[in-house]
């Protein structure tokens, strides 16, 4: 007698940038990270975008964001228990060597009963973290096993790799979520930087480019060796941009244009107002993980 499928709900943050269609088709539920400046309090793509972020910046305003609150997971997590009843929730949150998230989650869990929370550093941000979230949401809506799903996410995290590369270092620095660049201050003022995120989830320099069109190409370059040397066949990949998406088109069709790259899906987003605060208006990135096929 098979056993009777546990029923599965999939929980992340506003950081993973996920499309409100994947989110919609998925049943992802999304705690919003917070955004104050002037005085106030925002919750991220709930009442504040990221095109509000850049005029605030570029007039010089002090931006800072903040973790969900407990209670923020504890309301989530409860409405899921009333109306959903999952055995499972699955919480994936960015990476914890950049926010506490993590810990709010791990905390508003304990207070949950009668229903399996699994609170998940996916050691990632933007769609290198919403990759990871698709994916337990596919097969947790394919009828995957917990164990599957497990296995599943596991894999993801050591198997997605992540780019970004910026026009202006004067917001990343400040923002503190890069600290190493600071001692390269000199060549980040004339190169152009590549940042990927280590093993454990921090951010690390990759390596420097002459201009803007050098690390264009330079993102396209990395990525591909990595999923040509990790035997990765089919993949997703992933683009964000800040308020510019002409760089951003252009390693699409780097990417496109490349036959040895077989994208099963290809998503364009645009970066999410708490990352903005922290990279200012001037950012590219890819990210590019196994897609996910049910067994």
């Amino acid at each position: 007698m098979e056993k009777e499928a546990k029923k599965i709900a999939i929980v992340t943050d506003s950081v993973a940038d996920l499309p409100d269609s994947i989110i919609k088709e998925y049943n992802i539920k999304v705690v919003p990270l917070y955004i104050s400046f002037g005085g106030n309090s925002y919750k991220e793509n709930i009442e504040i975008g990221p095109d509000r972020i850049y005029e605030e910046l570029q007039s010089g305003q002090t931006v800072k964001t903040s973790t969900p609150t407990v209670n923020d997971f504890i309301k989530v997590y409860e409405d899921l228990k009333e109306n959903e009843d999952p055995d499972i929730i699955y919480s994936i949150h960015l990476s914890s060597l950049l926010s506490g998230t993590i810990n709010s989650a791990i905390a508003a869990g304990k207070s949950i009963e009668g229903v399996n929370i699994k609170a998940i550093d996916s050691k990632k941000a933007a769609i290198g973290e919403g990759f990871i979230v698709l994916s337990a949401a596919r097969a947790a809506k394919s009828g995957a096993s917990e164990e599957e799903i497990d296995e599943l996410i596991e894999r993801m995290i050591v198997s997605s790799y992540f780019y970004a590369t910026f026009d202006n270092f004067e917001y990343i620095i400040k923002g503190g979520r890069a600290p190493f660049l600071a001692k390269f201050i000199k060549k980040a003022m004339v190169l152009k930087p590549i940042i990927t995120f280590s093993p454990s989830g921090k951010l690390k320099l990759k390596k420097f480019c002459l201009n803007n069109k050098v690390s264009i190409k330079q993102l396209y370059t990395l990525i591909k060796s990595d999923i040509i040397s990790s035997d990765m066949g089919r993949c997703m990949i992933g683009i964000f941009y800040g308020n510019d998406a002409g760089p951003a088109e252009r390693l699409k069709r780097f990417i496109e244009d490349d036959p040895q790259i077989d994208a099963s899906d290809f998503l364009m987003t645009k970066m999410t107002a708490v990352m903005s605060a922290h990279t200012g208006p001037g950012i590219w990135g890819i990210a590019a993980c196994p897609a996910y096929e049910k067994k």
